[in-house]
């Protein structure tokens, strides 16, 4: 899924960016990402770095479609095993939100979304792995250094829950967290 994304993505934008008439925008920026799940939050730390990008397009005054990508890796090495263990978490968002008109530079911005968050984890030479639905909210504030260009700051949540198979039983687990991010992006 992750190879078919860039590619889908670069032919939606070759056929409407001819058009766009500032209704798109495009931001990338990096989140800290504070862990849902504790046993991965005690593995890997309280927070950890997300980065990710956004794009949108305006349907109507106020109102807009987004799509963004983000992900987090990370290593930690169990202490009796003295082996490393590798994790990743991908997310994949698709909603709408709203906007308020511009007040001078300043725009704030609400919005919701469908997830699908991925996890993998290499450890003794097993790799596990798992996608799961899920939801993103958030709330943001853009200060636009111009016309067109904006560094913005979003505070929300991404979570998707599902269980993993540890040896004889399942045990739940939370993909995601609670995400504190900056950006810099540009309407086109």
């Amino acid at each position: 899924m992750k190879k078919a994304f860039f590619p889908i993505l670069l032919l939606a934008a070759s056929l409407l960016l001819p058009g766009a008439n500032d209704k798109f925008s495009a931001s990338a920026g990096a989140a800290l990402l504070a862990p849902g799940d504790a046993g991965f939050k005690e593995l890997y730390g309280e927070a950890l770095l997300s980065p990710e990008i956004k794009l949108t397009y305006d349907l109507m005054p106020h109102f807009y479609l987004w799509l963004a990508a983000s992900a987090v890796s990370a290593s930690c090495s169990l202490p009796v095993l003295e082996d490393e263990i590798k994790a990743t978490q991908a997310f994949l968002s698709l909603g709408a939100g709203w906007e308020t008109r511009r007040m001078g530079r300043l725009q704030a911005d609400v919005a919701a979304a469908l997830l699908l968050a991925g996890s993998r984890e290499q450890a003794m030479g097993a790799t596990n792995s798992k996608w799961a639905p899920g939801f993103d909210v958030r709330a943001g504030l853009r200060y636009f250094l111009g016309r067109k260009f904006f560094a913005g700051l979003t505070l929300g949540y991404a979570g998707a829950w599902t269980t993993v198979e540890t040896g004889a039983r399942e045990k739940d687990i939370i993909l995601g967290g609670l995400r504190l991010g900056g950006s810099l992006g540009i309407r086109f």
